[in-house]
Protein backbone atom coordinates (compact mmCIF):
# COMPACT_ATOMS: atom_id res chain seq x y z
CA UNK A 1 0.00 0.00 0.00
CA UNK A 2 2.88 2.11 0.60
CA UNK A 3 4.35 2.28 -2.51
CA UNK A 4 0.90 3.41 -4.32
CA UNK A 5 0.98 6.56 -2.16
CA UNK A 6 4.89 6.78 -3.03
CA UNK A 7 4.47 6.14 -7.22
CA UNK A 8 4.21 10.15 -7.26
CA UNK A 9 7.14 10.84 -5.28
CA UNK A 10 9.47 7.69 -6.69
CA UNK A 11 8.45 9.43 -10.20
CA UNK A 12 9.35 12.80 -8.98
CA UNK A 13 12.40 11.88 -7.93
CA UNK A 14 13.04 9.66 -10.35
CA UNK A 15 12.84 12.31 -12.90
CA UNK A 16 14.92 14.84 -10.75
CA UNK A 17 17.45 12.51 -10.45
CA UNK A 18 17.67 11.98 -14.23
CA UNK A 19 18.79 15.57 -14.78
CA UNK A 20 22.71 15.51 -15.05
CA UNK A 21 24.43 16.39 -11.59
CA UNK A 22 26.12 19.98 -10.64
CA UNK A 23 29.60 19.39 -9.25
CA UNK A 24 30.29 21.58 -6.10
CA UNK A 25 27.52 23.85 -7.04
CA UNK A 26 27.00 26.94 -4.38
CA UNK A 27 23.83 26.04 -1.97
CA UNK A 28 20.53 27.19 -3.53
CA UNK A 29 19.06 31.05 -2.03
CA UNK A 30 16.43 30.64 0.22
CA UNK A 31 13.87 31.54 -2.47
CA UNK A 32 14.99 29.11 -4.79
CA UNK A 33 14.28 26.39 -1.79
CA UNK A 34 10.92 28.30 -0.62
CA UNK A 35 9.44 27.81 -4.47
CA UNK A 36 11.03 24.13 -4.87
CA UNK A 37 9.60 23.43 -1.29
CA UNK A 38 6.08 25.02 -2.42
CA UNK A 39 6.12 23.17 -5.58
CA UNK A 40 6.43 19.94 -3.44
CA UNK A 41 3.32 20.64 -1.66
CA UNK A 42 1.47 21.82 -4.21
CA UNK A 43 2.10 19.13 -6.56
CA UNK A 44 1.48 16.79 -3.90
CA UNK A 45 4.34 15.31 -3.36
CA UNK A 46 4.53 16.02 0.62
CA UNK A 47 1.39 14.05 0.96
CA UNK A 48 2.81 11.17 -0.29
CA UNK A 49 4.89 11.94 2.51
CA UNK A 50 2.03 11.88 4.86
CA UNK A 51 1.03 8.33 3.82
CA UNK A 52 3.65 7.18 6.19
CA UNK A 53 2.28 7.62 8.92
CA UNK A 54 -1.40 6.38 8.00
CA UNK A 55 -0.16 3.17 6.27
CA UNK A 56 2.39 2.96 9.78
CA UNK A 57 -1.15 3.35 11.82
CA UNK A 58 -2.91 0.79 9.93
CA UNK A 59 -0.32 -1.44 10.46
CA UNK A 60 -0.32 -1.55 13.74
CA UNK A 61 -4.07 -2.20 13.93
CA UNK A 62 -3.97 -5.00 11.88
CA UNK A 63 -0.82 -6.33 13.41
CA UNK A 64 -2.00 -6.12 16.72
CA UNK A 65 -5.63 -5.92 16.56
CA UNK A 66 -5.61 -9.60 15.58
CA UNK A 67 -3.22 -10.89 17.54
CA UNK A 68 -3.78 -8.82 20.95
CA UNK A 69 -6.75 -7.02 20.79
CA UNK A 70 -6.49 -6.50 25.03
CA UNK A 71 -3.94 -3.69 23.58
CA UNK A 72 -6.19 -1.54 21.08
CA UNK A 73 -6.70 0.76 23.59
CA UNK A 74 -3.30 1.81 24.27
CA UNK A 75 -1.74 1.22 20.91
CA UNK A 76 -4.24 3.85 19.32
CA UNK A 77 -3.22 6.17 22.04
CA UNK A 78 0.55 5.69 21.49
CA UNK A 79 0.52 5.50 17.84
CA UNK A 80 -1.41 8.92 18.17
CA UNK A 81 0.80 10.73 20.07
CA UNK A 82 3.41 9.48 17.79
CA UNK A 83 2.13 12.31 15.28
CA UNK A 84 3.99 14.67 16.19
CA UNK A 85 6.97 13.09 15.42
CA UNK A 86 6.32 11.89 11.97
CA UNK A 87 4.66 15.22 11.11
CA UNK A 88 8.66 16.50 12.34
CA UNK A 89 10.39 13.03 10.16
CA UNK A 90 8.06 14.10 7.10
CA UNK A 91 9.34 17.83 7.37
CA UNK A 92 12.83 16.47 7.10
CA UNK A 93 11.99 14.71 3.70
CA UNK A 94 10.48 17.74 2.21
CA UNK A 95 13.24 20.08 3.16
CA UNK A 96 15.46 17.56 1.61
CA UNK A 97 13.39 17.25 -1.30
CA UNK A 98 13.19 20.83 -2.03
CA UNK A 99 17.32 21.09 -1.59
CA UNK A 100 17.22 18.32 -4.35
CA UNK A 101 14.35 19.78 -6.74
CA UNK A 102 16.44 23.45 -6.24
CA UNK A 103 19.70 22.05 -7.05
CA UNK A 104 18.19 20.69 -10.29
CA UNK A 105 15.52 23.23 -11.63
CA UNK A 106 16.35 26.96 -11.48
CA UNK A 107 13.47 28.81 -9.44
CA UNK A 108 12.03 30.49 -12.14
CA UNK A 109 10.58 26.77 -13.43
CA UNK A 110 10.05 25.86 -9.88
CA UNK A 111 7.42 29.03 -10.18
CA UNK A 112 6.10 27.94 -13.30
CA UNK A 113 5.02 24.13 -12.24
CA UNK A 114 3.49 25.57 -9.18
CA UNK A 115 1.78 28.11 -11.27
CA UNK A 116 0.39 25.01 -12.99
CA UNK A 117 -0.44 22.90 -9.47
CA UNK A 118 -2.87 26.38 -8.30
CA UNK A 119 -4.16 26.54 -11.96
CA UNK A 120 -7.70 25.37 -12.48
CA UNK A 121 -6.43 22.24 -14.75
CA UNK A 122 -3.57 21.88 -11.63
CA UNK A 123 -5.97 20.93 -9.33
CA UNK A 124 -8.28 19.18 -11.51
CA UNK A 125 -4.84 16.85 -12.16
CA UNK A 126 -4.38 16.72 -8.13
CA UNK A 127 -8.29 15.87 -7.97
CA UNK A 128 -7.54 12.32 -9.43
CA UNK A 129 -4.06 12.07 -8.96
CA UNK A 130 -3.86 9.68 -6.26
CA UNK A 131 -6.36 7.55 -7.80
CA UNK A 132 -4.99 7.41 -11.23
CA UNK A 133 -1.70 6.37 -9.50
CA UNK A 134 -2.86 3.36 -7.90
CA UNK A 135 -4.60 2.20 -10.47
CA UNK A 136 -1.32 2.36 -13.05
CA UNK A 137 0.33 0.57 -9.93
CA UNK A 138 -2.08 -1.85 -9.93
CA UNK A 139 -1.76 -2.37 -14.12
CA UNK A 140 1.60 -2.18 -13.36
CA UNK A 141 2.58 -5.12 -10.95
CA UNK A 142 0.97 -7.78 -14.13
CA UNK A 143 2.60 -5.90 -16.39
CA UNK A 144 6.28 -5.94 -15.08
CA UNK A 145 5.86 -9.36 -14.51
CA UNK A 146 4.69 -10.08 -18.31
CA UNK A 147 7.52 -7.70 -19.56
CA UNK A 148 10.28 -9.09 -17.37
CA UNK A 149 8.89 -13.30 -18.90
CA UNK A 150 9.00 -11.71 -22.05
CA UNK A 151 12.57 -10.33 -22.28
CA UNK A 152 13.89 -12.95 -20.77
CA UNK A 153 11.78 -15.51 -23.07
CA UNK A 154 13.70 -13.17 -26.27
CA UNK A 155 17.45 -13.29 -23.87
CA UNK A 156 17.16 -17.06 -24.20
CA UNK A 157 16.06 -17.14 -28.21
CA UNK A 158 18.57 -14.77 -29.39
CA UNK A 159 21.50 -16.83 -26.71
CA UNK A 160 20.55 -20.18 -28.03
CA UNK A 161 20.83 -18.79 -31.82
CA UNK A 162 24.12 -17.96 -30.51
CA UNK A 163 24.72 -21.35 -29.17
CA UNK A 164 24.29 -20.56 -25.37
CA UNK A 165 21.87 -22.74 -23.36
CA UNK A 166 20.88 -20.62 -20.49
Amino acid sequence: MIRRHFAGAVLAFGLAFSAPAVAQAPPPAPSHLEAAREMIVLSGIAQSFDSIFVEFREGVRQTFGATRPELTKDLNEVVESLKPESDAKRDEIIVTASEIFARRMPESDLREVSAFFKSPVGRRYNAFRTQALDEIFTALQPWSVQTSNFLFDRLSEEMRKRGHQL
